[in-house]
């Protein structure tokens, strides 16, 4: 049975609407790396934060599927604005390249919501260059 499970950052969970800002959302190495870039909102992390936005760089390597909607026009389930959906039935479903290395996450901003399934992850605070 999936179930949600928070992802625990070098900022803590996330937790809220007005967590995770979402200022630009870009593709590299030909889709298969997605990177999300904005602010979080350091009075709701779980490891609260002297700076109230902190910038971040969230990257998705090995991307296999990716979904995006608008927050008021989502319906999916969360425990926090950043979960791993374990066991999850998307991921078996997907053919192709899909292996036992791919993970499912979802990551609510303020407006937007995303659903990716891919190899891995990294959160990094502060802008990086690309």
């Amino acid at each position: 049975m999936p179930h949600n499970v928070p992802v625990e950052t070098s900022l803590g969970c996330f937790f809220g609407r007005d967590c995770i800002y979402l200022d630009l959302v870009t593709f590299e190495d030909r889709t298969t790396t997605v990177v999300l870039e904005s602010s979080i909102n350091g009075n709701l992390c779980t490891m609260k934060q002297a700076d109230d936005f902190i910038p971040y760089t969230l990257r998705f390597r090995g991307v296999l599927a990716l979904k995006m909607i608008e927050l008021d026009s989502c319906d999916w389930p969360c425990e926090s604005s950043f979960d791993e959906i374990r066991d999850s039935e998307w991921v078996r479903t997907l053919g192709g390249k899909v292996t036992p290395r791919h993970r499912h996450f979802y990551v609510q901003t303020y407006d937007d919501v995303f659903e990716i399934v891919c190899e891995t992850y990294e959160f990094e605070i502060g802008r990086v260059d690309a």
